[in-house]
């Protein structure tokens, strides 16, 4: 099970999500994976956050793109959470990768391009990622929502000069995938795999994208007796906030999750 569970922004139930210290904890609960969001601070440095906004897992206010590195590492990204984790930072991609690195986690890499900077996003990532990740270490997943993010990592990997490291299809219920469009996308997009939302993850579509040769992973799952559902029903990866429940090791997380951190 270890191997096939992905800790969803670190361990997002037990620490404030997309930071170093759920990353540990995501280790601490026994997952060997984690997921994560990158974007760009105004410098185009990638920087490791979700929303593209600063308002909500930080004490900053307004657009991420419009905050350059230096302003950006002032902030508190722990306190929203719990005033056990004050002072937490944003990390950047870079600390991201070397950080996981020394925990043994595999990574991936969800794209997530603030509007108008989804090719500049994809190129700056994947460089860094050339450049920090070991080669010895298992090949990082490139996942997004975004089709055109994608189709630019697909460009990179055509060109030669970085390492072609395998990319997913996010896909989102609310977008009205089938699965016959999943498959006919992915393939189009050089995808290896589909991480699917929960509420797509039925047995028939994990079945259809398994025989189209598609690897499958569902998110958000926090619930075990689901994510044991699913693995039965031919899931390769379940994404989660609570490695430690789904481990059964017990959930060790901070208050009362303050912020359910389960939508895409």
């Amino acid at each position: 099970m270890p191997d096939r569970l992905i800790g969803h922004r670190g361990a997002a139930a037990s620490a404030p999500e997309n930071t170093l210290a759920s990353f540990q904890a995501a280790a601490a609960a026994g997952a060997r994976w984690v997921e994560f969001d990158v974007k760009l601070t105004a410098e185009g440095v990638p920087i490791v956050l979700h929303d593209d906004t600063l308002d909500r897992t930080t004490n900053g206010q307004g657009p991420v793109a419009a905050l350059c590195l230096a302003d950006l590492k002032d902030l508190d990204a722990g306190s929203w959470f719990s005033a056990d984790f004050a002072g937490e930072r944003v990390p950047t991609l870079a600390e991201t990768l070397d950080t996981l690195a020394v925990l043994g986690l595999g990574a991936n890499i969800e794209l997530k391009p603030c509007p108008g900077r989804t090719a500049e996003t994809a190129r700056a990532a994947l460089a860094v990622a050339q450049r920090r990740w070991p080669q010895a270490a298992p090949p990082l997943v490139i996942s997004s929502f975004d089709l055109d993010a994608l189709a630019e990592a697909a460009a990179i990997a055509a060109q030669g000069v970085m390492t072609p490291w395998p990319r997913a299809l996010l896909a989102d219920a609310a977008d009205g995938w089938t699965a016959a469009l999943l498959i006919e996308r992915a393939r189009a997009l050089g995808c290896v795999g589909v991480h699917l939302d929960d509420a797509l993850a039925s047995a028939e579509t994990l079945e259809t994208l398994r025989a189209a040769g598609l690897r499958r992973a569902v998110w958000t799952v926090n619930d075990r007796s689901r994510a044991l559902a699913l693995w039965e029903q031919g899931a390769d990866a379940i994404i989660t906030d609570r490695p430690a429940s789904l481990l059964d090791k017990g959930d060790k997380k901070a208050g009362d999750d303050p912020v359910g951190p389960t939508g895409r």
